[in-house]
């Protein structure tokens, strides 16, 4: 299968060597952990984060003890809080040091695609990286790992929704998580859709044209998925040149 992204959006990097992190741009799966099961966890059809975790907005709202219009503006609040963490996570914790992106490329790059990569890897660093982001960019259009796997993303739930609870209280926090995962949703669907099927708007062409530049051009740039709003605030968005 071939590569999504146009040969412009491929262009060379121009920053370093750390931006050439792409075994190949086709629809392939390498082989991360030695066990079977644990391998078999890393992959998800994108649909099931939708079967988890609409349910589960559907009863956070239903049960909410505020006002309709509360739950309004606390969930349209959460979808904000999602963006901000989305661009941090992104930015600060799925992206490593460019000297480990550099080597864990090249020794995801020399092995066979059903040679285990974590065990050949150096250090725990590295390790973090490749699990949290570097599969991504390394096989960017494997359809299987494009969205977060249920056993990263309901552990992170609970998490997220006690800090809701810690910061917004009992009342507020269940229509405030709510929208906080509506937002999950929507980066998860936007993700998939701009490395895959495409967005057939204006907006979706923007975000797919930004998300290629990413992936291909300047990994330091544009680290919002779902939205430039922070990348625009933080000075990350980047600038279509001429061609």
């Amino acid at each position: 299968m071939t590569s999504s992204v146009t040969a412009e959006e491929r262009a060379p990097a121009t920053r370093s060597a750390a931006t050439e992190h792409c075994v190949t741009t086709a629809d392939r799966s390498v082989r991360m952990f030695r066990q079977d099961w644990v391998e078999w966890c890393s992959h998800v059809h994108p649909v099931v984060p939708h079967l988890i975790f609409w349910p589960v907005i559907a009863v956070l709202l239903a049960t909410a003890r505020t006002p309709i219009g509360v739950s309004a503006l606390l969930l349209l609040g959460g979808l904000v809080v999602w963006t901000l963490v989305e661009y941090f996570l992104h930015r600060y914790l799925f992206h490593a040091p460019d000297a480990v992106m550099e080597e864990t490329h090249r020794i995801s790059a020399s092995l066979p695609i059903d040679q285990a990569v974590i065990p050949e890897l150096p250090s725990w660093r590295h390790v973090v990286y490749f699990i949290a982001h570097g599969v991504h960019h390394e096989y960017p259009s494997d359809s299987s790992r494009l969205v977060m796997p249920p056993s990263a993303s309901i552990p992170l739930a609970f998490l997220f929704y006690a800090l809701f609870r810690l910061t917004a209280g009992a009342r507020y926090a269940p229509a405030m998580f709510a929208g906080f995962v509506v937002g999950y949703l929507i980066y998860d669907t936007v993700h998939y859709a701009v490395h895959h099927p495409g967005l057939p708007t204006a907006w979706g062409r923007f975000l797919k044209r930004r998300h290629a530049r990413h992936h291909f051009v300047d990994p330091d740039s544009d680290y919002g998925v779902s939205s430039p709003i922070w990348d625009w605030v933080m000075g990350t968005l980047s600038r279509r040149t001429a061609s």
